[in-house]
């Protein structure tokens, strides 16, 4: 392949990588403003036949500082994220990061046993993994006559 074709394929490629991140970023949810102030940490959520697993990205956030919460159809993150000082800092030149209070509420697609539910904070990923209730079988109700 010559040259100028391998980097128009570079670029391509460069540019594919690019419009995906872009693309995943613009979640409708992460694009509206909170009230609180507050910044939202992107969160993928997958679905096997027993549990759900809720993986938030949360790179450089002191685990002491999550807080997580469930109840059978919401899981709530929370927390705050901070950077070491730099002393000698005289211009910035780019801010991306995220940083400050933090808190992400995700509708979970399906109920959950909410004393089953485990978590770990690995490598900046927070995986949250929520068990399915059980679903109950049919049950009879009886039916009283009115007055």
């Amino acid at each position: 392949m010559d040259p100028f074709s391998k980097k128009l394929f570079q670029e391509l490629e460069q540019m594919q990588q690019q419009t995906g991140r872009m693309l995943r970023s613009m979640s409708i949810s992460r694009m509206m403003p909170m009230e609180s102030g507050c910044w939202q940490p992107p969160v993928d959520i997958y679905e096997a036949e027993n549990e759900l697993y809720v993986y938030v990205d949360l790179a450089g956030v002191d685990p002491s500082q999550l807080q997580v919460t469930v109840d059978e159809q919401h899981l709530q993150i929370s927390g705050k994220r901070q950077l070491p000082a730099q002393q000698s800092i005289a211009c910035i030149h780019q801010l991306e990061i995220e940083l400050g209070e933090f808190q992400r509420v995700v509708v979970l697609p399906s109920m959950v046993n909410v004393e089953a539910v485990d978590s770990t904070y690995t490598n900046g990923i927070l995986v949250v993994t929520l068990p399915k209730r059980v679903k109950k079988g049919k049950v009879n109700i009886r039916i009283t006559p009115g007055e």
